[in-house]
């Protein structure tokens, strides 16, 4: 499946006297945004002028907002959560609100950093159990090759790739090197926000595991791999490999021969829920959707239950 994929309930926030892009926000309702308390907040309380919202479905209307509510959370108060009262209902489809437990999958974020021309999107990995102390999860970049949780994120609904809000980008900071993005779990959401606010939240249901795969399909799916430029060569293979989720790429043992080398990615791939899903997105960003090779591939992936038909979708 290609195309793209409306990320429904995306707000941008803007404020000052000059109003400018200081954040996001999660549409909950037709008039009410859920974003973070210091994007709104410019240091002069929350009747600060001039704070607007818009949506990617009309861009140039945006629309009066006023701070109805808010709070901080985490135990030394280091997050902070806002709700905005839209002074006309949005133009725009609420967001579908899900809640994902701990299971560890891949993410795509939209955030508003300064001084860029245009919105930027983030893919991430939502990694990890629930923080005991503060109730978050971690979002960890994905590939150094891709854009990363900063500053303008804040306040950002967290997608999943069925396109549900599964958190919101709370805080971010730098470990070293990397920069590190945490998100409020919706899980975490209804013992925060006042009642009767949030939308119906959609439970995990377990998915029934595909039956295990043959030698022959397995080997199918290698073969076609095969036939992919950027894994041909060894030295972009190798490229290919670092790119995907750290708990998956250290776990792939290359040992030289394509053949070998694909048929080892294939199989520690399925060893993993998302395996073979996060290395077609991989796939994806080098190749490009229309990628022959990719897309029989793709289609192979899908008819043995590997793809869910979403991955494409940006």
């Amino acid at each position: 499946m290609t195309g793209t994929r409306s990320l429904a309930g995306r707000v941008r926030v803007l404020g000052g006297r000059s109003p400018s892009v200081v954040g996001a926000g999660v549409q909950l309702t037709a008039d009410l945004v859920l974003t973070c308390w210091h994007v709104v907040d410019d240091g002069t309380g929350p009747d600060q002028p001039g704070l607007l919202v818009d949506t990617p479905s009309s861009p140039g209307s945006p629309v009066a907002a006023e701070v109805t509510w808010s709070r901080s959370v985490g135990p030394a108060g280091d997050g902070d959560l806002a709700v905005l009262r839209c002074a006309t209902p949005l133009p725009s489809t609420p967001a579908t609100l899900a809640d994902r437990g701990d299971d560890e999958f891949d993410v795509r974020i939209v955030g508003f950093p300064a001084n860029t021309p245009a919105s930027v999107l983030v893919l991430a990995r939502a990694v990890g159990p629930v923080d005991a102390s503060t109730g978050w999860r971690q979002l960890d970049r994905i590939s150094s090759a891709t854009a990363a949780i900063d500053r303008g994120f804040s306040g950002a609904g967290v997608y999943a790739s069925d396109g549900a809000v599964v958190g919101m980008v709370l805080a971010r900071t730098s470990v070293g090197q990397q920069l590190v993005g945490w998100m409020l779990p919706v899980g975490q959401w209804p013992a925060l926000l006042p009642p009767g606010l949030l939308p119906a939240v959609a439970r995990r249901t377990p998915r029934p595991a595909p039956a295990p795969l043959s030698f022959a399909q397995k080997m199918a799916l290698a073969r076609l791999l095969e036939e992919i430029p950027v894994l041909r060569h060894p030295d972009s293979r190798q490229l290919v490999i670092q790119s995907l989720p750290p708990h998956i790429s250290r776990m792939v043992k290359p040992f030289g021969p394509l053949g070998l080398d694909m048929f080892g990615l294939i199989r520690t791939g399925l060893e993993y829920e998302d395996g073979i899903a996060a290395l077609y997105r991989v796939l994806l960003l080098t190749e490009g959707s229309r990628s022959t090779p990719l897309r029989a591939f793709r289609d192979l992936a899908e008819s043995l239950g590997l793809l869910t038909g979403t991955e494409d979708n940006r």
